[in-house]
């Protein structure tokens, strides 16, 4: 353990009470946000810009958009972006720049000069009031962070729809999901604490994804256990597993792994194949073990990333619990200037 904000363990704190409500509100915004992107002039490209747990919360939609639309699309740190000064920011992009607090300076600065150099911008954040949203002609505000990944979903949706794609199936997962989430997060209550207390530990976490699933495997390795809880940790791709990682695993190597739904379950499956012959012990988070009532099998690989959003948090709650460091501490963000 190292420094931080050490309180000791402590009894897991209680699931929050506006998971739902915060989905509900989010879905509320679904005609504002239609009308948004089917009134865009033009569309010929959409970046998806954030940093940190931002960048990672911006993958379900990547994907979604990879796999259904036609319209190009790439998701990229805000300063890569801002630093890149790619010639396709412009006049037919549509930039969606996410900061759940608003204040991150690189996502603003991204989003303001994409909005001078004539390219659409709109705004995901938690915060009406933050540099964010006011730096931009157009903000869609979540209630927490669960609202904002809806709220993500519903813009990747509008775009497929002005595409001309059917996209009402999705709407009803999404409006169905309010109701499953607290079933599906109970029943998962018993599962995050053995996970916490067998990988409170090891000297690093290594956590395996693959498609949708990879974005939220990378916000829980690089956000709540290196930002929050100091520990060594990183989200592998399950095929890159193969193209050197797996070579540092032995039968004293304790892992995650997140196995989706979407069309790359394969590759999941291949990895937890050869873990499960090499490896230590593995904690597989089976998107298909879920408890998700009112969601069509058909539509659960779409409301799963939203669904492991939430997990994440109660994963890193039990975390805290176990070890004693509270998730609010930092050492170096927001301490001083760096």
């Amino acid at each position: 353990m190292t420094d931080g904000t050490f309180t000791g363990p402590q009894p897991v704190k209680d699931i929050p009470d506006n998971i739902a409500s915060s989905q509900e509100h989010a879905l509320t915004l679904w005609p504002d946000i239609d009308s948004y992107v089917s009134g865009l002039p033009e569309l010929r490209r959409v970046y998806l810009v954030g940093a940190g747990g931002s960048l990672s919360g911006v993958h379900a939609a990547q994907y979604l958009l990879d796999k259904r639309g036609v319209t190009p699309v790439s998701s990229v740190n805000s300063d890569e972006f801002y630093y890149r000064n790619s010639p396709g920011v412009g006049s037919g992009a549509l930039v969606i720049s996410f900061s759940a607090a608003g204040m991150t300076p690189e996502t603003v600065q991204a989003a303001r000069w994409a909005q001078e150099r004539g390219a659409a911008v709109v705004a995901v954040t938690l915060n009406e009031e933050g540099a964010l949203a006011q730096a931009v002609n157009t903000a869609f505000i979540g209630k927490t962070g669960d609202g904002n990944q809806v709220l993500l979903q519903l813009l990747a949706l509008a775009i497929l729809k002005r595409e001309g794609a059917n996209v009402s199936a999705e709407l009803d997962a999404l409006a169905a999901l309010p109701v499953a989430i607290d079933t599906t997060v109970r029943a998962f209550e018993p599962y995050a604490a053995k996970i916490a207390e067998n990988m409170k530990d090891v000297p690093v976490t290594y956590l395996i994804a693959s498609g949708a699933l990879e974005g939220m495997g990378s916000t829980f390795t690089s956000c709540f256990l290196q930002e929050m809880q100091w520990m060594h940790a990183a989200t592998i791709n399950a095929d890159e597993f193969f193209q050197g990682p797996f070579e540092v695993f032995d039968k004293d190597t304790k892992s995650i792994l997140f196995l989706s739904e979407d069309e790359t379950r394969p590759m999941g499956e291949r990895v937890d194949r050869f873990l499960e012959k090499y490896s230590g012990e593995t904690f597989r988070v089976d998107s298909r073990e879920l408890e998700l009532p009112g969601i069509p099998q058909d539509m659960r690989a779409f409301v799963a990333p939203l669904v492991f959003y939430t997990l994440d948090f109660r994963l890193a709650a039990h975390y805290a619990a176990v070890r004693g460091y509270a998730l609010e501490g930092r050492r170096y963000m927001w301490q001083f200037a760096y």
